[in-house]
């Protein structure tokens, strides 16, 4: 029985815990997409967009859930601040 226990707790570090502790787990992809988005396509339709997760950093600090919704302030604030990039600030 003991030695079933200890293989079960080697299995355990190895299999569960190691990936956690890997150098790349929590890194951040290496490509970061640099094109702005086009806010021309929401000039017709301010706020009307939908719930997806696609984070936007804009030069104001403020992240916003996805271009719709960043473009949707961005125009409605006159052009107050820019596209910095993809993902959470």
């Amino acid at each position: 029985m003991s030695f079933f226990s200890s293989w079960m707790k080697a299995i355990f570090v190895v299999v569960l815990l190691f990936p956690l502790h890997s150098e790349t787990s929590f890194s951040r992809p290496n490509t970061v997409r640099r094109i702005d988005p086009d806010c021309d396509v929401f000039k017709d339709r301010l706020h009307l967009c939908t719930r997806e997760w696609n984070p936007i950093c804009a030069t104001n600090g403020e992240t916003y859930p996805n271009p719709c919704v960043f473009c949707s302030y961005r125009i409605e604030s006159g052009g107050k601040f820019d596209f910095l990039h993809y993902r959470e600030c």
